[in-house]
Order: C-alpha cells, then sequence, then structure tokens
C-alpha cells in the first residue's frame, strides 16, 4: 500500500509525502511522442527507456501530458518506482490566445472564472458532458496503477470549464489521489496544489497562503537545443536557445542548483521541466526525438 498526500509540516508548509514523509516531487513533462509512431511507441523498450533515462537523470516523476499512454508504460513506472503526474486529454473548440495564453503569460495575477464557457471555448454542453464521461472513464481505466499519484483535468486553460465541481467529481472518483485543479494558470481556488507555469520571469514561490495546498511549479524550463541529424524538422522553439551539448548542459545544471532546489525551503513542494524528450520543432528535451542522443550526458 501506497499513501500519496498533502500534509502540512511543523512550519505549517504543506508538503507532497509519500507515506507520509515528505517527498519533493522532481519531474519533467513527458508528451509520449516517437518520430517513427507518433503516439505510438515502438516498441516495449522503448517505454522502459524514457522511464529509466529520467531516472537516472534526478527525476522521480513524469507528467504525463494531455495523453493517456498503453497499460504497459504504466506498470514500468509501478515497477520501476516513477510516480506519475496524469493529465486528462484537453477538449473545447477554438483556443482564444490572446486571452487563455497571452494575458496569463504576461500577467500571472490575471483570472477569469471558468463558468463563462464562451472565452474558454466551452459553450457546446454536449462536448462538456462527453468531456466528463472520457474524465471519468480515464481514472477508471488507469485508477488500478499505483504509479500514479496526482490527476490533472485541465492545462493552462485548454477547454477549461467548473473546474470546482469538476474537482469534486474527481474526488468522489477517487478519493485516494491528489487534484492539480488547473496547471498553470486560471486558478478557481480548488484542489491540492496552487499550480504555476513559469518559463519567462525567475523562478520564485509566489503565493504563500496555502490553506492547506502546496505550491507545485507544474512546468518550467523548456531549454532549446537543436541537434543536427537527430531532428525531424529545421525549425527550433524553446524558451531559451543554446547552440552546443556544453552549453546546454551547463545552463541547465545551474539553472536546477541556483534557481530552482532554493525554492523547496520557501516551500516549493515539486517542479516539472519541460521535457522529456524533443518533439518536432520543440527541440526543448533533454533527449532528442530519436532518443539517440541525451544532452545531459
Amino acid at each position: 500500500m501506497v499513501y500519496k498526500g498533502i500534509e502540512k509540516q511543523a512550519d505549517g508548509i504543506p508538503l507532497f509525502c509519500l507515506n507520509h514523509k515528505p517527498c519533493f516531487l522532481m519531474g519533467v513533462l513527458d508528451q509520449g511522442y516517437w518520430p517513427d509512431g507518433l503516439y505510438t511507441a515502438p516498441s516495449d523498450e522503448a517505454l522502459i527507456y524514457d522511464i529509466t533515462a529520467m531516472k537516472a537523470l534526478g527525476f522521480n516523476m513524469l507528467r504525463k501530458h494531455i495523453k493517456v499512454e498503453s497499460a504497459r508504460w504504466y506498470y514500468h513506472c509501478d515497477r520501476l518506482g516513477m510516480i506519475v503526474c496524469q493529465d486528462m486529454v484537453n477538449g473545447g473548440s477554438k483556443y482564444r490566445m490572446p486571452v487563455i495564453n497571452y494575458l496569463p503569460t504576461l500577467f500571472p495575477k490575471f483570472s477569469l472564472k471558468d463558468s463563462n464557457y464562451a472565452l474558454f471555448s466551452r459553450k457546446d454542453k454536449s462536448a462538456r458532458k462527453q468531456w466528463e464521461k472520457e474524465c471519468t472513464e480515464t481514472i477508471e481505466h488507469l485508477r488500478f496503477f499505483p504509479s500514479i499519484a496526482i490527476w490533472v483535468p485541465f492545462n493552462e486553460g485548454w477547454g477549461q470549464f467548473d473546474a470546482a465541481r469538476i474537482t469534486d467529481m474527481i474526488r468522489k472518483k477517487d478519493p485516494s489521489r491528489l487534484i492539480d485543479s488547473a496547471s498553470g494558470w486560471f486558478d478557481q481556488g480548488c484542489g491540492d496544489f496552487i499550480s504555476i507555469h513559469n518559463y519567462f520571469r525567475p523562478l520564485s514561490v509566489t503565493e504563500k497562503n496555502w490553506n492547506s495546498r502546496a505550491f507545485f511549479l507544474s512546468e518550467y524550463g523548456g531549454f532549446a537545443c537543436h541537434i543536427k541529424n537527430h531532428s525531424s524538422v529545421e525549425r527550433v522553439f524553446g524558451y531559451k536557445r543554446f547552440d552546443s551539448l556544453e552549453e546546454f548542459g551547463r545552463a541547465y545544471r545551474e539553472f536546477i542548483a541556483k534557481s530552482l532546489l532554493p525554492l523547496r525551503e520557501q516551500g516549493l513542494c515539486g517542479a516539472v521541466y519541460t521535457q522529456v524528450s524533443d518533439v518536432e520543432e520543440e527541440v526543448n528535451g533533454l533527449l532528442t526525438y530519436d532518443r539517440k542522443v541525451n544532452k545531459l550526458v
């Protein structure tokens, strides 16, 4: 039996605990793409490689991003001791970038009530009902894998709606796990985490009125390093670009040591670096898209 929960420490700061002991979630974003199969891994060994490569780099959690992976992947996380933060597949109609993405990126305290279905591209009632059905079916399908510690219903406002009610729905369906109700922004004051995405500003614990919710940096980093002959496209996307593996490795290690880890003393309970591998023009992976180069080795 494995207990996962948020518990207040002697100093009053709530932290993620594994079997009642504080456990810092050193996570990495995992979109689960492969160049030869897109959403389908080429082999069981490929699933294992991603998990073991991240463990070797010091990560203890994978955030499976907007995807339900094959059962073999969760089985390997169970047996290899990798904690999983599981996203739901998002929905909605046309994503309103200026309001839903640009404004909260530029102004971190900007927020909206997610009962405004039009702004969140969620006016279609039947589509909202369909998403709820698929959310509960996802939980029912995956709840038997003990590696899963956190459910994430919504990411960066993508098709977000009624997060407080959805959090209650998930809690009733599976009271044994934690919930990151709105990863990134548009916090509705619910769930187990104050969840922040920060790619452009100095890392910080910006909210200390926890009210039993733990502070979670659910996305950060995204350093880009394009490796010739190991990318499917020549386009380059990332939040900070490095031209050599030496520069990339040095910048990454300094960033973790000086900017991330000191925040543990301020109450940071976990963080998710972007990302496991390059995905087409997103060359901000720790591995190349073809998995032939580990950029930190």
